[in-house]
């Protein structure tokens, strides 16, 4: 099962963490991982590139877990950016309950 927490309580920081594998298929093949990984990696690369965010913490497949912060005139860019990142998010656990556990 894969966990993900995905919150931005105040200020505009992220806070993600993504932790296990959805074993629907062994390790390297796993369609589900791979989505919830692709997201991830787009999320902190983007968030760095394009809106000059800092991304701190650890960034390895299994055991995410990352703090993403954007500067004030950023911040409403930021904002949607998050929304649409849980979205997806919302929508791989939606279509693989019994894969992913989305909080």
């Amino acid at each position: 099962m894969v966990f993900i927490e995905f919150s931005y309580p105040e200020n505009h920081v992220l806070k993600l963490k993504v932790k296990g594998h959805a074993k629907k298929s062994d390790k390297g093949n796993d369609i589900i991982c791979a989505a919830v990984s692709a997201l991830v990696q787009t999320l902190a690369a983007g968030v760095q590139k394009n809106l000059n965010g800092r991304v701190l913490g650890n960034l390895e497949a299994g055991n995410c877990d990352l703090t993403i912060t954007v500067p004030r005139n950023n911040q409403a860019e930021a904002e949607l950016v998050f929304k649409i990142f849980r979205y997806g998010f919302q929508k791989i656990a939606e279509s693989n309950p019994e894969h992913v556990n989305l909080n």
